[in-house]
């Protein structure tokens, strides 16, 4: 005949029989000896079925959870790749931004752009000198003077501009 007796979760549990006959050290003993049948013993008792259940539920839980952080892993290599395409691409395009702004700058400065100004209304100046040292051996007076009124004309022209550009100072470009 079974005694019953208190379990962890206040329900009464049928205990074996004569089981105050045996000290604790005895009893002890037999359960280390007989664990997996004390085993099976509780669990005829302690239903695990819920929560067998409710561990596999978690389980897979856990497992579509390792599938998306492992899909987010590879997303974030890919992104961190693709990251670091844009970074190259940015500091080619700051370079050439750099290279093209140079360019301009040497190219249309104002200084650069003044000394052109005044080197055209020198090789003008020069043309004109020249011209009139050929006044008397001139064939063609009309041409001629077309082409030394058109030289002149052009001179006077690039003159003002300077004059203009000197008078209203700096250019301002950006």
């Amino acid at each position: 005949m079974m005694e019953t007796g208190t379990g962890s979760s206040g329900d009464e549990l049928p205990l074996p029989q004569n089981i105050h006959l045996l000290s604790s050290q005895e009893i002890l003993d037999l359960a280390t000896l007989h664990r997996s049948q004390l085993e099976l013993y509780v669990a005829q008792f302690d239903r695990q079925d819920g929560t067998k259940s409710e561990v596999l539920g978690l389980k897979r839980q856990l497992e579509g959870l390792e599938a998306e952080f492992r899909a987010l892993d590879d997303e974030r290599s890919h992104l961190q790749g693709k990251l670091e395409e844009n970074r190259i691409l940015e500091s080619q395009y700051v370079k050439l931004w750099q290279e093209l702004h140079e360019r301009i700058d040497q190219k249309y400065s104002e200084d650069l752009l003044k000394a052109k100004l005044e080197i055209q209304m020198k090789n003008l100046e020069d043309d004109s000198v020249e011209m009139e040292k050929q006044v008397a051996s001139t064939d063609n007076l009309d041409s001629f003077l077309q082409k030394y009124i058109d030289i002149r004309t052009e001179y006077h022209i690039k003159r003002q501009q300077l004059g203009t550009w000197n008078s209203q100072g700096e250019l301002k470009i950006r």
